[in-house]
């Protein structure tokens, strides 16, 4: 949020269109306003008007939306959604004491200097919707950076050796409280850092198990076409149990977990089920849940043929998100109902792989890994899997544009990121990336609309802060490209 002071905070967000006349008559009318002191930014005039009752959370998205609808774009938009995000913030502080008052409290109380508290009442609301928590502040500063760990643990040294005075004792109790919720953030982020990296070795794990193509028992050879065994049968079940001892055979020999490879352990396989069975290639979709020691996952594979015409059934591993949209949306006859009718999905496919060709982060040296991935360790792997885009489904019909110049067809894409996989330590790591994508017909060709770089960017990058844990992170905007 700006620094500089804002004499007419109020009227900014009149400009912006974040307030309505109406709110900014009752702004003035209230009691308050006459004795509140600059404002820092339009953020802090719209977080008060919130916590005193004079616009609701409600009445600020709508105005938001209508901004972001308007037809030519509002050149106040971009100011008006910073002002919204910040008021935001602003209020979550609000509700937790963290305010103007608290901080003035701190600085009289010689827990902070001058130069701190300038610097926090920029950051903090100028009223809370509770009273003002002093020790909660102090613990904020530290845990945001505005106050230095070192500083405060100099100021807790020095009131820990104060004489026993009324004033001491609350500036020791403000410290001790304070040092309590900087231990409970540095545990919970100590908690979530080891949960990410739990995650990441999974993740690891998924790659592999993702692109695997397990050939059954011998007896799997000698099925009659169209006897494909159930998803939770003895057999797929054996399969599966053996596949994942030699899974914890190849990562062992792979040392994808440098240091701590003796104590790898090997998954367990559990809850297997059947997603749906398409009928005319004889192949089941299944998920079941991937447990290793504290961890579990969901994973998924499919149960088929070798090939169209043979009589061999593989396990092959896969996406659960692909196997939930390809398996999962089937007619009475086992066809997919979804085929991206009028494209047709060999054309969508093709149109979706060149258009995202170009975008191709993967590096030649990632390639090298990927190749050795591949082509090296205990197991066999299924080469259209290991591509950058994997597998492409659709998760529901195409419909027209409204300038009928195209079409948006809703996917799931499986992408293998070489970006988390350099985190996982795999080579890749399977994300599935899911949308909306336009195509549009250029003498007779499906291709790709011309958004397709900015919304496939965008996905992807949602879909690895999915994948860390972030669902609430605000996303770039990106400049829609006329249709």
């Amino acid at each position: 949020m700006t620094s500089d002071a804002n004499p007419d905070a109020f009227l900014a967000l009149l400009t912006q269109s974040l307030i309505t006349d109406a709110q900014h008559d009752a702004v003035l009318a209230h009691p308050e306003t006459a004795t509140l002191p600059p404002l820092p930014s339009p953020a802090h005039a719209l977080a008060w008007m919130r916590v005193r009752g004079l616009i609701s959370t409600e009445q600020q998205d709508a105005a938001l939306e209508k901004l972001e609808a308007a037809t030519p774009a509002d050149p106040n938009l971009d100011d008006a959604q910073d002002t919204a995000i910040d008021a935001d913030d602003l209020v979550e502080l609000a509700e937790r004491g963290i305010t103007h008052e608290a901080v003035e409290s701190l600085c009289k109380d010689g827990l902070i200097d001058t130069e701190t508290r300038d610097m926090a009442r920029r950051e903090t609301p100028v009223v809370g919707t509770v009273p003002a928590a002093p020790a909660t502040t102090l613990a904020w500063l530290v845990t945001e950076g505005l106050l230095e760990k070192e500083t405060f643990d100099a100021t807790r040294a020095q009131v820990a050796t104060e004489p026993g005075f009324a004033m001491t004792a609350e500036r020791q109790r403000i410290v001790a409280e304070a040092q309590v919720l900087i231990d409970a953030d540095e545990q919970a982020v100590r908690t979530w850092r080891r949960q990410a990296q739990r995650t990441r070795r999974l993740g690891a794990w998924k790659f592999i198990l993702g692109t695997l193509v397990v050939a059954g028992g011998l007896g799997w050879f000698f099925f009659a076409p169209g006897s494909v065994p159930a998803c939770d049968a003895a057999s797929t079940r054996k399969t599966l149990d053996s596949l994942m001892v030699r899974v914890a055979m190849d990562v062992r020999m792979r040392n994808l977990d440098p240091g701590s490879s003796s104590s790898i352990q090997t998954p367990s396989v559990g809850s297997m089920r059947e997603v749906g069975y398409r009928k005319p290639e004889r192949v089941r979709g299944c998920v079941a849940l991937m447990k290793q020691g504290d961890s579990t996952e969901s994973m998924a594979y499919t149960i088929g043929p070798r090939s169209p015409k043979s009589d061999e059934i593989v396990v092959r591993g896969a996406d659960v998100a692909i196997v939930e949209a390809r398996f999962g949306h089937l007619d009475a006859s086992g066809k997919p109902l979804y085929n991206a009718e009028p494209i047709g999905r060999e054309a969508l496919e093709k149109a979706f792989r060149e258009g995202a060709a170009p975008l191709s982060a993967r590096s030649s040296s990632a390639k090298d890994v990927l190749r050795r991935h591949t082509e090296s360790g205990l197991l066999t792997r299924d080469p259209d899997r290991s591509r950058e885009i994997a597998e492409i489904e659709l998760t529901g019909p195409c419909r027209p544009l409204e300038s009928r110049t195209g079409q948006t067809c809703p996917l799931v894409v499986e992408y293998n990121d070489r970006l988390l996989g350099a985190i996982a330590g795999s080579g890749d790591t399977t994300l599935p990336v899911s949308g909306e994508f336009t195509f549009v017909q250029e003498d007779g060709t499906w291709r790709v609309g011309d958004d397709f770089p900015q919304t496939f960017t965008r996905k992807v990058l949602e879909a690895r802060l999915s994948s860390l844990g972030v669902m609430d992170a605000a996303m770039p905007a990106f400049e829609p490209t006329p249709r």
